[in-house]
């Protein structure tokens, strides 16, 4: 890697945490030669009817409640453990049940948290859908009450996105490139803190009136991310590149 590093005339980076990360373990790079290029949600991910997405899921997965969605990955980074665990506590305190739906394929991780939820008292709430077509995930964001993205560290983050471009509500982490997707428009907690993510979810699972207003900030966040403007910030750097 560092020799490709110091042959590249420049540097194409999905975010400015990415970048600063570069520069950071490459400090002999000038800033001028890191580019930023952010991702974007595919344009199926939009707002589709969400009673039929809500039924279709429910029928789909044998649900008799509502459902919070993970998506993203079982590896211990994602810290998916910690929002099985935040949901299990606060189950009880929730004005209606709910049930929590693990979107993906049970691999290495995800098949010891599918073992500890065997153990825990709101197993029957706490669902692994197991691999999920991408077909069906435009479906899945729009049926939920909320997604919830507690990830430690990401390179851009593109699940918050996703939901945000479907009008679903989000709670995701406060650390690395997040902040920069989710802007105002989400919950951001410490993923370090489970009683941060607990507070959350009750919070969010008992206001409507907060499920609205974040679906509706989440969307027009998601606004500003499109593969337009990737395509024109892409052009722009090789115009600058060029030039180095």
């Amino acid at each position: 890697m560092p020799s490709i590093i110091d042959t590249a005339k420049g540097i194409l980076t999905v975010s400015e945490y990415s970048k600063k990360d570069i520069l950071k373990f490459f400090n002999h790079i000038p800033e001028e030669k890191v580019f930023v290029t952010p991702l974007a949600a595919n344009s199926n991910f939009k707002p589709l009817d969400k009673n039929y997405c809500k039924n279709y899921i429910k029928e789909k997965f044998n649900l008799n409640t509502p459902y919070i969605l993970y998506i993203g990955g079982f590896s211990v980074r994602k810290n998916a453990k910690e929002l099985i665990l935040a949901f299990d506590k606060i189950f009880k305190d929730l004005k209606e049940p709910h049930t929590l739906l693990l979107a993906g394929s049970l691999k290495d991780e995800g098949m010891k948290l599918a073992q500890m939820v065997e153990n825990l008292p709101n197993k029957n709430n706490i669902i692994f859908t197991g691999f999920i077509e991408d077909s069906l995930l435009p479906v899945l964001y729009n049926g939920a009450e909320a997604f919830v993205y507690p990830s430690f560290y990401e390179g851009f983050g593109l699940p918050p996105l996703e939901a945000m471009s479907c009008m679903t509500p989000v709670i995701t982490s406060n650390v690395t490139s997040i902040p920069e997707v989710a802007g105002d428009a989400c919950i951001l907690i410490d993923p370090s803190r489970r009683q941060d993510l607990e507070e959350s979810l009750v919070n969010l699972l008992n206001n409507n009136s907060l499920k609205e207003t974040l679906s509706k900030k989440g969307y027009e966040r998601s606004l500003k991310f499109s593969w337009r403007e990737t395509a024109i910030k892409t052009l722009s750097a090789y115009e600058k590149i060029y030039q180095l």
